[in-house]
């Protein structure tokens, strides 16, 4: 009986170490050139002052950064945004490097419906309004590295751009530019006296009788009176009025419909002005 087959082992000579898969973007070339051509270093004691002195170039300065607590991301950003500030040029490249991974995320972001035209340029104004938000921003504050992305995100996606309305000062218009009222002088409309405050009470008497002609009954206000304004049930106002409770709930519909149209007579929801305002605003004849 002839031995099992074994596995054949493939050799990993000549291969060499796995590559590492390119980002052809935008943000991808902007890291790689931080990554090979820029020969900058930051010293170890920034991020921890008990670490062995080394001079740490981008991925390694990157790498240390991502792992560290706040407090020490925000001193490692602090002086690399000072040294951008400073010497601009290569540190600006080292800046945006460190900054990759996040950056490329929210690119992910901008640019997941555009195509190729509209996602490069998205790539390039979020590079370039980190690079504005690491030379303007306040560094003493905390959370640094996460409000340069915000500042950067939300100038890039167009969040700033989006306009308020208008604010006038009224007191700076002409004349001719001044907001009227169509109704009168508006300090006088505005105005409440004993006249003209009224209650519904007073508004649903109007509409139940308007050139002395009746447009509900009485068994029909009172219903509408009692169950929608005062609050009773309708069963305990139709055993007042001697009626059954489905005959109240039709006559209080039918009521309740006739209101509503009429609600739309201005002449009849407004109260006749009296006095001064009177004189100068009669009531419109239909």
């Amino acid at each position: 009986m002839s031995a099992p087959h074994q596995p054949t082992t493939l050799s990993n000579a000549g291969l060499g170490p796995p590559r590492r898969r390119a980002d052809l973007t935008v943000l991808g070339q902007i890291e790689a050139q931080a990554r090979t051509r820029i020969t900058l270093t930051v010293p170890s004691n920034v991020i921890d002052p008990d670490m062995p002195p080394a001079s740490l170039p981008m991925v390694d300065f990157r790498l240390h950064v991502m792992r560290a607590p706040g407090h020490v991301r925000d001193r490692a950003w602090r002086h690399l945004a000072e040294a951008a500030r400073a010497h601009r040029g290569d540190w600006n490249l080292y800046a945006l490097g460190v900054a990759y991974p996040k950056l490329r995320a929210q690119a992910n972001k901008l640019t997941a419906y555009l195509a190729p035209g509209p996602a490069a340029q998205a790539h390039y104004t979020l590079a370039i309004e980190f690079l504005f938000a690491l030379h303007r921003l306040d560094l003493t504050t905390p959370q640094l590295f996460p409000r340069l992305i915000d500042a950067a995100y939300t100038h890039a996606s167009g969040r700033k751009r989006r306009r308020l309305p208008p604010l006038y000062d009224l007191d700076a218009l002409p004349d001719d530019r001044v907001p009227r009222s169509g109704h009168g002088n508006p300090e006088h409309d505005a105005h409440l006296d004993d006249v003209n405050q009224e209650t519904v009470h007073d508004v649903l008497d109007r509409l139940v009788t308007h050139s002395d002609r009746r447009t509900i009954s009485d068994t029909q206000a009172t219903l509408i009176r009692r169950t929608y304004l005062d609050g009773e049930t309708l069963r305990h106002v139709a055993a007042d009025l001697h009626l059954s409770e489905p005959s109240a709930s039709k006559q209080r519909t039918r009521a309740a419909t006739t209101i509503a149209r009429l609600l739309g007579r201005h002449d009849l929801t407004e109260p006749t002005p009296t006095g001064p305002a009177a004189r100068h605003h009669p009531p419109e004849r239909r």
